[in-house]
């Protein structure tokens, strides 16, 4: 259980929500549509400059309503219960290694052929035996002894090439892989932490999950404390849909920049949390830069979407 300190600050910091640019406002019933038609596409160009003039209505400075103060407090209290790691499931497949060359085939091949070759001496030895003649006339018969021996020459030979012509049986190697996806994603992450479930498409990807709240009129481009930043999508960085994480804490800087403080999940591929992370937010290049955790090293100047309030 948090401390009562703990508590106390969040309150704090949720109450000065209106300096952090959130702004809950009730539209006046006296003025029409086309009164507040223009302040919005002001807005939008200044947070969107490269925004075309028929999507500059639905990106606005500040829309929708704030995250409410005792829900802001609930989430940093609670945040703990929105962080259960499942891991991803391993596979273990069975798979023939690679064969080897067959060198045993090469040397027996060698041996035949050695052997072939040396055949037609000996046979010529024996036609000479043959042939030759003694004085009255008579054949010699060759010996015994060589006709066995070449006998058992050629049987050598074929038994060697017949057990060498067999391969060897290739050994079975384990391959591990991944099935599914761990858990919880960093949108499935950021909602809990939010309590957000409009936009709910299906498999919805962080870029989507923005571009529905943007028509729904539920972002900001002021960082806001309660609220999900959305990183744009990055084929470079490995984030083709997008990143989102959650504010915890919004602070504004002398030099017009902000700093963050937030917590995102899967920042691995494995799910893994990475909380209370220092982010350095430029609201005029719309971007992010991490100054502390996993991603400190090499995430600097992301492009930023924008902050989904609800």
């Amino acid at each position: 259980m948090h401390s009562t300190p703990r508590s106390l600050l969040a309150l704090f910091a949720a109450l000065l929500l209106g300096a952090a640019g959130c702004s809950q406002h009730t539209p006046s019933t006296s003025s029409g549509p086309s009164a507040t038609a223009a302040p919005q596409s002001t807005h939008a160009a200044a947070a969107h400059p490269e925004t075309s003039a028929d999507d500059a209505g639905l990106v606005q400075e500040s829309t929708g309503s704030c995250p409410a103060p005792e829900k802001i407090a609930a989430s940093e209290r609670d945040r703990a219960n929105c962080y259960h790691l499942q891991p991803a499931r391993t596979v273990v497949q069975k798979r023939a290694a690679a064969k080897t060359k067959k060198t045993a085939g090469k040397t027996s091949g060698r041996t035949a052929a050695a052997t072939k070759g040396k055949a037609p001496q000996k046979s010529a030895t024996a036609k000479s035996s043959k042939t030759a003649k003694t004085a009255k006339g008579k054949e010699i018969k060759p010996a015994a002894a060589n006709t066995t021996t070449k006998a058992a020459a050629k049987t050598a030979t074929k038994k060697h090439g017949k057990q060498s012509a067999k391969p060897a049986a290739a050994p079975e190697m384990l391959e591990y892989r991944t099935v599914g996806l761990c858990q919880p994603q960093s949108l499935i992450y950021a909602r809990c932490r939010t309590g957000i479930k409009t936009c709910q498409l299906g498999d919805t990807s962080p870029v989507q999950w923005f571009a529905c709240a943007r028509k729904n009129g539920a972002t900001t481009a002021i960082p806001t404390a309660g609220s999900v930043i959305v990183l744009d999508a990055n084929s470079g960085r490995n984030m083709p849909t997008g990143h989102p994480a959650y504010v915890e804490e919004v602070a504004k800087n002398q030099d017009g920049t902000w700093t963050l403080r937030i917590s995102h999940t899967n920042y691995d591929r494995k799910c893994h949390l990475d909380q209370d992370a220092t982010v350095l937010f430029d609201p005029k290049r719309m971007t992010a830069s991490f100054e502390s955790g996993p991603w400190g090293p090499w995430a600097k100047n992301l492009k930023v979407m924008g902050f989904i309030l609800q």
